[in-house]
């Protein structure tokens, strides 16, 4: 699997959660992306 998928997947499993708020998933995504070093 390459690591598009794997965030992908990571992405839709978090966002399909209802125990996490909107905040809380927006601040995930932000994580991940400072994390894997994304370019903007």
């Amino acid at each position: 699997m390459s690591d598009q998928t794997d965030f992908r997947k990571f992405y839709r499993d978090a966002h399909a959660t209802e125990l996490l708020t909107d905040r809380e998933k927006k601040l995930i995504g932000i994580a991940v992306a400072i994390v894997r070093n994304c370019q903007p």
